[in-house]
């Protein structure tokens, strides 16, 4: 890296990185609140990465440099900083959960309260990362995972500074070995784990080394061999640095919003992608606040502004806008829903700034005892949210009529019994994972492929099989968001789990082999659909049935329960049937004729779901009035009360002459 002649280091204020500021937030904020519309947003998080390993690495080195650095002053400062925004959102968050969210998502939201309270959110989050997980767009807590991660830094690297400055080793170098590692990390974990790399801090520390690096550079005017050449404080620019300055602003720039418009939230990320907004970042930062762009632009006012309230405005911005997600009654709010949550965040965040930020910070309340209050406030609700996770959510606040169907959901609720990790697949799991008794060696062999639906069903299978009413073998092979179609891959590793599978059924040879999945997902290709029929009777399979949908809902069953138990009368139960318009997925009829005309040209048998669960008064919620288990625990997966229903209704069908 070069840095223009006209750069020194300056300790006074830059009012263009409050524009880069400006910058990272306003991308994330734009994201969140739309992201179909701008997908690359989310890249603004490695902007303020930069940034903080930029001017945190500054201002540690520079006391150093003149033997003033303390390290109680160094993290008061950062409380002061940091808990005060924190906790009031924290507050509020949890107040509003109390009222919006049903028994198992305020369990999680304790949790995750615990979490942030603690700045563990990004292990907190990378543990529960899944498919079978609670959607991310409605975990209000969900952002604090960056601010956990440069906490983390906060707690080791004035250590190491200090030791380097002790030690005299150049500190340049260091950083860019803790660099060069901590890159490595992240290109050795994206490709085979990307929520991996994306959590985890030794993946991303390198990226806030990025802004460290040039913090040593300017602070201790060094380089390798002349590779850096910069004047005494108060030299005068001259003409070729003023050039190349601004050739660094504008290349900076140019990198950012190339990644901007590029890069999606399927992209591997980090990886090598999270070097277009750090190097770009670094780039703005080493031009300097005198680079033409710097100057007029991200130190104009209206950049400024945002860029000083970019901290409570990143705060404040998620929640309101993955509680809009939990409200929403058609699947997704309306954009002038989500503008009107984003204008909230900025009026709040402004608010925050003026009446609590800087009154801590530079005020009558910037004192030791409030250093310590803030800490016991930040204690007392990570211990808030421990109850809160302890007590099942506070499950009481519900009456009996909806309790049953309130107290249970998450990953342990949606995928019971369906024999996770051996026989159905998450998305870190290759083909080798099936076990082998996922194919009994009993007759008829009953073969059910597809995606995690089909195996929603196993359990409903399994109480048949063990009922004695019908005699048969199981065979099961499921993978999260791959459906039984040979040659397509809508996430890695599907294509090497359905070549298994049609092995397997090439080997077991079963007597009927059942073809199940969320058909309609938006993600999903059926081109090779019949090609895939072919193959299954290729290898001797004398059936073949393709299930249709079952209910699919626009959001999670239990919130949409909740929120029409809401409407009254709260003394009854929620409504037993719901129609499109009232949670259902409105796609359902159509999918539905599609599939049943697909098989029909594949010349194979078709059972429709919609036939058992539905009639011209809308689709069950639950099996009848006095049952308390709902359909599903999220969008369409059955539950095991209604899987076990279901197949025992459709059983007649498959075991024809039995």
């Amino acid at each position: 890296m070069t840095t223009p002649a006209s750069v020194t280091h300056n300790t006074h204020y830059r009012p263009d990185i409050d524009g880069m500021r400006a910058i990272a937030v306003g991308a994330v904020v734009v994201h969140h609140a739309f992201p179909s519309w701008f997908e690359g947003g989310f890249v603004g998080v490695d902007v303020f990465f930069v940034l903080s390993g930029y001017l945190i690495s500054s201002i540690i080195l520079a006391q150093l440099r003149k033997g003033k650095f303390s390290f109680i002053d160094f993290y008061a400062r950062r409380v002061k900083r940091i808990f005060p925004a924190l906790l009031l959102m924290l507050v509020a968050t949890f107040v509003l959960g109390w009222f919006w969210l049903n028994p198992p998502d305020y369990r999680a939201l304790g949790k995750h309260l615990l979490a942030g309270s603690a700045f563990l959110s990004n292990f907190a989050f990378w543990q529960e990362a899944g498919y079978f997980d609670t959607a991310s767009t409605t975990k209000p807590l969900l952002h604090l995972w960056s601010l956990a991660i440069e906490e983390q830094f906060y707690v080791f690297w004035p250590l190491a500074l200090f030791l380097v400055h002790r030690w005299k080793i150049n500190p340049l170098r260091f950083i860019f070995a803790v660099l060069l590692l901590s890159f490595a990390v992240n290109m050795a974990t994206v490709k085979g784990n990307p929520t991996a790399a994306f959590y985890n801090p030794l993946s991303r520390f390198w990226e806030l080394m990025v802004g460290a690096m040039l913090a040593a550079m300017h602070t201790h005017q060094i380089g390798w061999k002349g590779l850096l050449r910069l004047p005494e404080p108060g030299a005068p620019q001259a003409r070729g640095s003023a050039l190349r300055a601004n050739l660094l602003s504008f290349t900076g720039m140019a990198l950012l919003l190339i990644v901007f418009a590029r890069i999606t939230p399927e992209s591997r990320f980090p990886g090598a992608w999270a070097l277009l907004p750090t190097v770009g970042t670094v780039l703005l930062l080493a031009a300097g606040p005198q680079a033409w762009l710097n100057r007029h632009i991200l130190a104009s006012k209206p950049f400024v502004w945002i860029g000083l309230i970019s901290y409570p405005l990143y705060l404040w911005h998620w929640p309101f806008l993955a509680y809009a997600n939990i409200q929403a009654t058609d699947g997704s709010p309306a954009w002038q829903t989500q503008l009107g949550w984003a204008a909230l965040a900025v009026v709040l965040a402004w608010l925050t700034y003026v009446l609590v930020e800087i009154p801590i910070r530079f005020g009558r309340f910037n004192r030791r005892a409030t250093t310590v209050a803030l800490c016991l406030g930040m204690v007392t609700t990570a211990a808030m949210g421990a109850l809160t996770h302890h007590k099942d959510g506070f499950d009481h606040r519900f009456p009996e009529v909806v309790r049953d169907m309130m107290s249970r959901g998450g990953r342990q609720a949606v995928t019971e019994g369906w024999r996770e990790g051996d026989c159905i697949l998450d998305f870190k799991m290759p083909a080798s994972q099936y076990k082998p008794f996922c194919v009994e060696n009993k007759r008829p062999l009953v073969f059910l492929w597809g995606d995690s639906h089909v195996s929603s069903l196993y359990p409903g299978f399994k109480a048949l099989q063990d009922s004695g009413k019908y005699s048969f073998g199981l065979g099961e092979r499921g993978g999260a968001i791959c459906p039984p179609i040979l040659g397509f891959e809508p996430r890695p590793l599907c294509k090497s789990l359905n070549d298994s599978s049609i092995q397997a059924i090439r080997d077991a040879k079963p007597d009927v082999v059942i073809l199940y999945a969320w058909w309609h997902n938006p993600r999903y290709k059926l081109d090779n659909l019949a090609a895939t029929v072919q193959e299954i009777k290729k290898a001797g399979v004398p059936r073949i049935i393709m299930l249709g949908a079952v209910p699919y809902w626009q959001k999670a069953l239990p919130q949409i329960l909740l929120d029409e138990w809401k409407k009254g009368p709260v003394t009854q139960p929620p409504p037993l049937r719901l129609k499109a318009g009232q949670g259902l997925d409105p796609a359902l009829q159509g999918a539905t004729d599609q599939m049943r005309q697909r098989a029909q040209a594949m010349g194979i048998e078709f059972i429709s779901g919609m036939d058992y669960f539905c009639n011209a008064d809308g689709c069950l919620t639950r099996l009848d009035e006095k049952a308390r288990q709902p359909l599903s625990y999220d969008y369409g997966h059955l539950s095991v009360g209604a899987a076990t229903w279901y197949i025992d209704q459709i059983a007649p069908l498959i075991f024809k002459g039995q």
